[in-house]
């Protein structure tokens, strides 16, 4: 079904999360209805270019006027609809006009005929007060989120909270909670994805180099400094999904950025080492903590990473979970007692063993008994 979308974009509406409720509106219905247009009445030239990276991902183009003759939905300015909210209150609509009502007032209306209520005739603020006041069968079907005073920051409250993903390491959820109050921080701020991205690829070189210091005292201090680089690795990625700013080429550049400043770690651990024990040969542990970590990188990406998400196997969430970087904790802790030395054995015998695993894994789920 052909639909037309009518929202209305108000200069004193609060943002819940990064965002006004228009635009998280129309984002959602370009994602679940695929209007053939939407209309922002209200919506001036600043507004358009300040949020115009979401409203192109809705995916819908943007008009100035109604179409009297396509089905008009009409979105309140002071709430917007939560995930499947649009298509389950479309469903359960059918074939005629239909209201939803949260906290006593009207926040979507659905009219057949948006001609009788002046679309194509009227100015489109004025078409979506009257179809939001104009009496119709109410149903209970459809989630949405408020946005008016004080409900603004619970609704912030359950977007933060669905955050957190399956695939989260199991010393990264306590992470996660860390990284979405920084990211809350920086939601009222003009801060992308990308930003975040390259302020923890600075950083993570800035705690390699630390950790490659000929000191005890700069190798903790880059270990710190990496432990905060975790954080941030999961800010970017949740600023992005509150935002509307996920992209391809940020998805790509943020791995290319983990994986460099892995890369930085790993190479800086065996000097760090080595600096501090200059009577010891640690070319044979640094060598194979260095290949070990390129074999791994590689095996993940074939093995998991390239696979489309919703194509991976079972071996992809235990993948994903051991190869976090919880493995700073374990860094952070020996540079505090001094015996980094420790974990670049360790880790130049794990990482080969790591790498076998994972190919064995992928053997049994090819090809099961």
């Amino acid at each position: 079904m052909s639909w037309q979308v009518l929202l209305e974009a108000r200069p004193d509406a609060p943002l819940v999360a990064g965002l006004p409720p228009s635009v998280r509106a129309a984002v959602r219905a370009g994602q679940e209805l695929a209007p053939e247009r939407i209309v922002i009445a209200g919506a001036d030239e600043a507004f358009l270019y300040k949020w115009s990276f979401q409203l192109r991902a809705a995916g819908a183009p943007l008009a100035e006027d109604l179409d009297p003759r396509l089905p008009l939905l009409t979105l309140d300015p002071e709430s917007f609809p939560d995930t499947n909210g649009l298509t389950d209150f479309a469903a359960a609509a059918g074939a005629g006009d239909a209201r939803l009502a949260l906290a006593g007032r009207t926040v979507a209306a659905l009219r057949r005929d948006p001609a009788a209520f002046g679309a194509g005739a009227r100015p489109p603020k004025e078409v979506l007060a009257s179809a939001l006041a104009a009496p119709a069968p109410e149903l209970t079907r459809g989630a949405f989120l408020d946005a008016r005073g004080p409900a603004a920051a619970r609704s912030a409250d359950i977007l933060c909270a669905r955050l957190a993903k399956d695939n989260d390491g199991y010393i990264a959820r306590f992470d996660r909670r860390l990284s979405i109050a920084i990211s809350r921080l920086l939601l009222p701020f003009p801060v992308t994805p990308n930003h975040v991205t390259t302020a923890g690829l600075a950083l993570g070189l800035l705690g390699a180099w630390w950790l490659a210091a000929p000191s005890a005292k700069l190798q903790f201090y880059g270990a710190l400094v990496l432990w905060f680089c975790c954080l941030l690795d999961g800010c970017d990625g949740e600023i992005a999904r509150l935002k509307h700013l996920s992209s391809p080429s940020g998805a790509a550049y943020d791995v290319w950025a983990d994986q460099f400043a892995h890369l930085a770690t790993f190479v800086a651990l065996p000097v760090g080492v080595a600096r501090l024990h200059p009577g010891q040969d640690w070319l044979l542990p640094g060598t194979m903590l260095v290949t070990g970590f390129l074999a791994c990188g590689f095996s993940v990406w074939y093995l998991v990473l390239r696979v489309p998400e919703d194509k991976r196997g079972p071996l992809a969430l235990t993948v994903e979970r051991i190869a976090s970087r919880d493995y700073v904790y374990l860094i952070v802790a020996l540079t505090a007692i001094g015996r980094l030395d420790l974990f670049v054995w360790a880790a130049a015998v794990g990482s080969h063993v790591f790498n076998a695993f994972l190919w064995l894994q992928s053997r049994r789920v090819v090809s099961p008994a």
